[in-house]
Order: C-alpha cells, then sequence, then structure tokens
C-alpha cells in the first residue's frame, strides 16, 4: 500500500513553538476532526504526533538532528508531517517491532530499533492482522458518536488532541497492509542517542515485548514510556508478552519516579502523565505476579478474550489462559 498524500489542510505548519489549530468541519466543532494527525509542542523540542484513539507518536528536535519515536499505523504520511516541523536530519526509533508503531517506517531512510527487534520487524505479519485492526476502527468510530455526544452534554473532558477522526477520505481500508521493514541501525541498553542539545537514553524494558524500549531524557526530566506506560489497558496479553519481565522493567522505571517531570505514553487519550504513575503501575504489576488481583473479562483491539486486572488509573490485560503463577480470582 502507498500512503496517501496529506493534504497542506493536514498538514498544518507549527510556527515558532505554536500549534497551529486545523479547523472542524460542521457548525460549533461539533463535526469531526479534518487531520489525521495532531500535533502539538508538548515540551520545548518535543512534538506529539499523535493519531488519536489508536497510538501517540514523539518527535524530540535538537540543534543537528532529530528522532521521531515511532511511525504509527502508516495511515498517512507521518513524514511529511514531521518534516514540516524541523528541516533536521530525522532518525526513526521504533519502540518496538508491533505494526501501530512502525506502520509508517517504509517512508523513512534510517531506522533504529532494539537489537532484538530487528528480525520481528522484518518478518511477514501474522494472517489477518491488518483486517483486524481495520475492524476494530470502525468498532471505534461507531462507539465514538455517542460518546461524544455525552461528552458534549454532561462531561466536557475532550480537548483538541482527543478528538477521534475518520479515515482519510483518500485512504482505502481494503488496501492496508502491514508492510516488514529493515532497521537500519540496532539499540542496546544504554545507548546514547545524542541530538545535539538533547541525549536520548536507551532503556531496554521488555514485557510487552521482548525488544521494547523507553528513551529518558535524563537532562529535561522526560520519559517516553513506548507500550510499557500506558494510561489504558496496558498490554501484556500477547503471544510474546512475560509478565514477570513486564514486572521487573516497570519496578525499574518506578525508579525514575524522582527524577522525571513528564512521562509520555503511546496509547489512548491521556498522554502526558505524572511521575507518580510509574510508582503506580509498578505497585500494579507486583500485584499481578503475587496473585493480589481480581480479573473480569474483557476483549482487546482484534477481538480476542482477555483478562483484565483494573487498577484506579490503568489497567493489565493478561491472557485469558492465565499464565502459571498468576493466580487469577474470578
Amino acid at each position: 500500500m502507498s500512503a496517501r498524500e496529506v493534504t497542506e489542510e493536514e498538514n498544518h505548519r507549527v510556527h515558532h513553538g505554536h500549534h497551529h489549530h486545523v479547523d472542524f468541519t460542521g457548525a460549533a466543532g461539533n463535526g469531526p476532526r479534518t487531520s489525521w494527525f495532531e500535533v502539538k509542542e508538548v515540551e520545548p523540542g518535543v512534538y506529539l504526533l499523535s493519531e488519536p484513539g489508536h497510538v501517540n507518536n514523539f518527535l524530540m528536535v535538537g540543534t543537528k538532528s532529530a528522532v521521531l519515536f515511532d511511525t504509527g499505523l502508516g495511515v498517512a504520511n507521518i513524514r511529511k508531517v514531521a518534516e514540516e516541523i524541523t528541516p533536521l536530519p530525522l532518525l526513526v526509533v521504533n519502540s518496538h517491532y508491533h505494526f501501530d508503531h512502525t506502520g509508517g517506517n517504509r517512508l523513512f531512510d534510517e531506522i533504529a530499533i532494539h537489537r532484538i527487534g530487528a528480525p520481528l520487524l522484518q518478518a511477514p505479519p501474522p494472517p489477518g492482522l491488518a483486517e483486524g485492526y481495520m475492524a476494530y476502527m470502525q468498532r471505534l468510530l461507531q462507539a465514538w458518536g455517542p460518546y461524544k455526544e455525552a461528552d458534549d452534554l454532561y462531561f466536557h473532558l475532550l480537548t483538541a488532541e482527543r478528538m477521534i477522526r475518520p479515515l482519510p477520505r483518500e485512504f482505502d481500508p481494503a488496501t492496508y497492509q502491514v508492510v516488514p521493514t529493515v532497521p537500519t541501525r540496532l539499540l542496546e541498553e544504554g545507548d546514547l542517542l545524542d541530538l545535539g542539545g538533547r541525549k536520548l537514553l536507551v532503556m531496554h524494558t521488555p514485557g510487552h515485548s521482548p525488544d521494547c524500549i523507553c528513551l529518558l531524557d535524563e537532562e529535561n526530566g522526560l520519559l517516553f514510556g513506548g507500550d510499557t506506560i500506558n494510561t489504558g489497558p496496558i498490554y501484556a496479553q500477547l503471544e510474546d508478552s512475560d509478565v514477570p519481565t513486564f514486572a521487573k522493567s516497570t519496578a525499574r522505571l518506578a525508579g525514575l519516579a524522582g527524577s522525571v517531570r513528564q512521562v509520555f505514553v503511546c496509547h489512548f487519550l491521556r498522554v502526558e502523565n505524572e511521575p507518580r504513575f510509574l510508582l503506580e503501575v509498578a505497585d500494579g504489576f507486583k500485584r499481578l505476579v503475587d496473585g493480589d488481583v481480581t480479573f473480569r473479562q474483557n476483549i482487546d483491539c482484534l477481538n480476542t478474550p482477555v483478562l483484565e486486572a483494573v487498577f484506579d488509573n490503568f489497567s493489565v490485560f493478561v491472557a485469558a489462559e492465565t499464565p502459571l503463577g498468576l493466580h487469577a480470582a474470578l
């Protein structure tokens, strides 16, 4: 599938670090957003390039180069959006190999991933993955209408970056494909990416998948959590997920709670989080491993049955066939 060209309206420019708002269609802002990406400068030199409701990608700009942390679904041209923000040389860093973080890789020349993820990134996707996610998109859009209507009437929680938008008009979901790509650089724990005036430390945090990483901007107190830290359901139910390993990774990240200011996550609508959230997630995973949780039944985005452990500000999905060592109470 070739990526569609994104219109000038969609590729709104970000001048002098200010967020340029995209117009709504429809009266009084009640219509859908017209841009697939929502662009916002969340910190000086750090831009959220979100596909709201699906995945949050981050562009970090230095004085010499820039890093794009994940390339999203590949529904629209994320490279064009990134190049609207900075003319600097751009390195894609994948948080891990999963399709919703690497879908735009094929648009770029320089791609980095943790060493363990390299063969996984190049492997053909599981059968039915693309079709399954397109079906999820349709279900999400069907749920969005009543949700936004209720919010407009009663709750007033939704903001610009939380507006779910329809698929771009020129995009045909029937032709969507998950395209394997080849990394040009392999990352290891402890690697330092120097962008000039900004350094990003690679932290290997396996659990969600074996190749998961976070990026730490230590000087500015920013943690980019990949799929290790999330504010909706944290996916620990996948075939290559490992809950005890996940617990060790989250415990490690909890050690940063006293030194970072912001935690940015790659999924759902609560993108920016206080550092104490790292402690909450680590505690939740410890309880999960210790068997001190109650599960409820749910489904994931591909309609696969899962068990869900629910905490105050997040939840964790585990496989419906509960792994040995996790003593579920249903």
